[in-house]
C-alpha cells in the first residue's frame, strides 16, 4: 500500500519518499514509492505529472492500493528521492474539479438531477446530468455557484467513520473506504481526487455552453485560470470585431445584426439585377434548332437556372446551360415538361449524370467533357 499524501494536503508540491520497486515496461518504467503526493488518475481527474529527483513522471495509476509512477528512467530500489509535482497543472485540475462539484451540488439541490458523467482534460471540462435544463436555469446555477466562491465556502475532504446516516452524492454504491468532499452549505460528494481548500481559490465559474445528451444535458464550463483565458480570448475577438465594425464593444451584436440585414438586402438587389442581366443576355445568344446547349463560365446553379429559363421563354424547345470545367460541369435545362422528361432520360443514360427535377426544369452535374456533352445533345436533337 502506498501512503497517499495528497489526501491530507492537496497543496503539497514537494515530498520525500523511498523507492520500493522499479521495473521496466514497454514505454518506460513502473516506479513504486512508500509514499507519494502524486495523484493517480481517478474520479474523472487526470493524474499528476512531475519529477522524482530528475526523472520525469508522465503518468500515475493506482491498482489494489498500490500507486504506479510511470517514469522515463529506472530508479534505484531503496533510494530516498524527492518528488516534485507539476503544481500549476494540479491546481488547474483542482479548480475545475471543485467547480464541477459546486455546479453538480446546486443542480442536484435545485432540480434533483444527478451528475451521470464527468470529463476533465487539459483543455475541456464537461458534466452530464440526467435531466434537461434551460439557458435561464443555467444562468441561475452559474450565479449561485459564484456566490459560493464569493462567500469563500470551506472545503473539507475526509474519510468518515460511519456512512450510515451520512447524506452524500455518489455515482457508485460504495460501502467502505469512501472519501467525502464536503463544500460548506453547498454539497457533499464521494470523490478520491484532490480539491482546493476553499472556494475562493477557484476564482470564478463560467458555464460556456450546453447540449442535449442521452435524455439529459451536457454542460461545458471553465473555472479559475481557464475562465480568465477564455475571457481574454473573447475580449480580444470582440475588440477586433468592434474595430472592423466601427462599433463600441458592448454594441457589436446589434452592429453585426445590422450588417447581416444590409447583406441580405444587397443580396436581394443583386439577385434582381442578375436576373434582369441574364434575361437581356439570353437575347444575345444565337439559338438554332429545338435543342441547344450553352457553356458559360462562372455561373452558379441559380444563374444557370435563370439563363436556361430565359432561353426557354425566348426560344422554346429544350435549352441547356452548363458551367464548370472539363469533366465536371453543373447544368440546368428547361423545356416543355413532358418532352424534357423523355429527353433527359436519354441524356442521363448516355453520360455520367447526377441530378433531376420537375415542372419543366432539371439540374445537376455531369462528369464528361464538353465535346462528349455536345455530341450527345446533337444526337438527341
Amino acid at each position: 500500500m502506498t501512503e497517499k499524501l495528497y489526501d491530507n494536503d492537496s497543496h503539497l508540491k514537494e515530498f520525500g519518499a523511498t523507492v520500493i520497486e522499479c521495473y521496466e515496461k514497454a514505454d518506460g518504467y513502473f516506479t513504486i514509492l512508500d509514499r507519494t503526493a502524486f495523484f493517480p488518475e481517478g474520479g474523472g481527474q487526470p493524474s499528476d505529472t512531475g519529477y522524482l529527483d530528475d526523472v520525469r513522471v508522465y503518468d500515475v495509476r493506482e491498482k489494489d492500493g498500490v500507486i504506479y509512477h510511470y517514469t522515463t528512467k529506472q530508479l534505484e530500489v531503496g533510494k530516498k528521492i524527492t518528488g516534485t509535482i507539476d503544481f500549476e497543472r494540479r491546481f488547474d485540475f483542482m479548480q475545475q474539479h471543485t467547480g464541477e462539484h459546486i455546479i453538480s451540488g446546486i443542480v442536484n439541490s435545485l432540480y434533483g438531477y444527478n451528475n451521470v458523467g464527468f470529463h476533465l482534460s487539459e483543455t475541456e471540462m464537461t458534466m452530464d446530468f440526467d435531466g434537461m435544463l434551460t439557458r435561464e436555469n443555467l444562468i441561475e446555477i452559474e450565479r449561485q455557484a459564484n456566490e459560493v466562491i464569493y462567500r469563500n465556502a470551506k472545503i473539507n475532504c475526509y474519510y468518515p467513520e460511519n456512512l450510515k446516516d451520512l447524506e452524500y452524492r455518489s455515482k457508485l454504491d460504495l460501502q467502505s473506504g469512501v472519501r467525502i468532499v464536503e463544500i460548506e452549505d453547498c454539497d457533499s460528494c464521494a470523490c478520491c481526487a484532490p480539491h482546493v481548500n476553499s472556494a475562493s481559490e477557484i476564482g470564478i465559474i463560467k458555464i460556456l455552453d450546453f447540449a442535449k445528451n442521452k435524455g439529459g444535458i451536457r454542460i461545458w464550463a471553465v473555472c479559475g485560470r481557464r475562465a480568465l483565458k477564455d475571457y481574454n480570448n473573447r475580449y480580444f475577438n470582440d475588440l477586433e470585431i468592434s474595430a472592423l465594425l466601427c462599433s463600441p464593444q458592448n454594441e457589436i451584436a446589434a452592429a453585426v445584426k445590422k450588417q447581416l440585414e444590409n447583406i441580405e438586402s444587397l443580396k436581394y438587389q443583386i439577385g434582381g439585377l442578375k436576373k434582369r442581366i441574364i434575361e437581356s443576355f439570353a437575347k444575345t445568344y444565337k439559338v438554332e434548332g429545338q435543342i441547344s446547349a450553352v457553356f458559360q463560365d462562372g455561373f452558379d446553379i441559380k444563374d444557370l437556372q435563370s439563363l436556361a429559363d430565359s432561353l426557354y421563354k425566348e426560344y422554346g424547345g429544350i435549352r441547356a446551360v452548363f458551367s464548370g470545367s472539363e469533366g465536371e460541369y453543373s447544368f440546368a435545362i428547361c423545356g416543355d415538361a413532358e418532352k424534357l422528361d423523355a429527353w433527359f432520360k436519354e441524356f442521363k443514360g448516355r453520360l455520367t449524370v447526377r441530378g433531376g427535377g420537375r415542372n419543366g426544369m432539371v439540374q445537376g452535374t455531369v462528369q464528361n467533357t464538353k465535346g462528349e456533352i455536345l455530341g450527345v445533345i446533337n444526337e438527341l436533337d
